[in-house]
């Protein structure tokens, strides 16, 4: 029975090769032993991800339809290898009790519809058969038996395996220095002038020089991050602009900054200001967006903002909570994140040994 099986599969797979445009038009993309894997299907699978393309790719059709081949191949791929392991159940004599499956598509049911009613009105919304959706699920469950089966079961990743791979990866969880900050940023409205914001800043400064605690000051004034004290977090070197880069660089742990500015100049670039404690402005650096260190300029006896190259936008005053020098993270604390990651890797190397080994002793036929 197979074989006759094989050879009508294989006389009318002929038979459509030689009829390019009638395929087409009856809706076959691939057959699969004795299967069909419709133009409906795949474009079923893929409307999510043409979606997606057709916004990104909006103004270059040339490459949507590149793309968009991408995404309708890969759709029949994944049908494709969906009848090949729903025909490898059938073909090895393996049982999936029903009581099992009418179980479980009643969890479905109940779970995301509330009852039978909302879920045939879904369907009927849909314009999908109850039986059709029925049989879905089934076979939906049954991908998952033979997944855990052929893939998941044979899982394991020993300490030894991990051990390895972190010793032949040391170069991906090395990290450069890093500082943690915390920042009061003030931000000026349009009722503030650049001189009152400064000021606000400089009587700040004196409070955190009298002995004020840094996150409290934050939690008060700061315009972003008050409810956290000002903590930025942790930041790799190259992470921070330059600007507050080579501020907080500057500083040991649990030091915090004078007054400094932030100006937008056009476009492209920045310039950071830096004040005394009368709130002169001693020197200002400049720096393109791409973070390259341009120019700086030395100021004398600059009090105020007029005649600046840039205007502030926003002053701020910094703290070094804590740095860490350029290390290697321990295996002890990434022995988790390891292992994830090695199972996502081996669950894809079986999965693909797996459907190699299918489509070997199968009939696949794309058009």
């Amino acid at each position: 029975m197979k074989t006759r099986l094989f050879v009508l599969c294989w006389t009318l797979a002929a038979g459509l090769a030689a009829h390019a445009e009638p395929i087409r038009r009856t809706g076959i993309a691939a057959i699969a032993n004795d299967s069909i894997v419709t133009i409906q299907e795949v474009e079923m699978l893929s409307a999510t991800a043409v979606r997606g393309l057709e916004g990104i790719y909006r103004r270059n059709p040339e490459q949507f339809q590149t793309e968009l081949f991408k995404a309708q191949s890969d759709a029949l791929e994944q049908l494709i290898e969906r009848q090949l392991i729903l025909h490898d159940f059938k073909s090895s004599g393996l049982v999936f009790p029903e009581s099992i499956i009418a179980d479980q598509i009643n969890d479905i049911v109940r779970t995301r519809y509330g009852n039978r009613a909302a879920l045939i009105k879904e369907l009927q919304h849909e314009g999908i058969t109850s039986e059709s959706f029925m049989q879905r699920r089934r076979e939906d469950l049954i991908l998952e038996a033979m997944t855990r089966r052929n893939v998941k079961d044979q899982l394991i990743i020993s300490p030894a395996k991990i051990e390895a791979y972190y010793k032949t990866n040391l170069a991906k969880y090395k990290l450069s220095d890093q500082v943690k900050l915390r920042v009061i940023d003030l931000g000026r409205d349009a009722r503030d002038t650049a001189d009152a914001t400064c000021k606000l800043a400089r009587e700040i400064l004196a409070k955190l020089n009298e002995g004020a605690e840094f996150a409290q000051m934050a939690s008060i004034y700061s315009f972003t991050s008050r409810n956290v004290g000002g903590d930025w977090g942790w930041f790799e070197e190259g992470k921070l602009s330059k600007g507050f880069s080579e501020i907080s660089h500057s500083l040991d742990g649990g030091k915090h900054s004078g007054v400094f500015s932030r100006a937008s100049d056009g476009k492209d670039a920045y310039w950071i200001y830096y004040y005394d404690a009368s709130g002169s402005i001693t020197r200002g650096r400049k720096y393109s967006n791409k973070e390259e260190f341009l120019e700086e300029k030395q100021f004398v006896n600059q009090i105020g903002h007029e005649g600046l190259p840039a205007q502030p936008e926003k002053f701020y005053l910094l703290r070094v909570d804590e740095k860490k020098v350029a290390h290697i993270r321990p295996l002890d604390e990434l022995r988790d994140e390891i292992e994830k990651d090695l199972l996502v890797r081996e669950r894809a190397r079986l999965r693909s040994r797996w459907i190699e080994r299918l489509k070997a002793k199968s009939f696949v036929r794309r058009f």
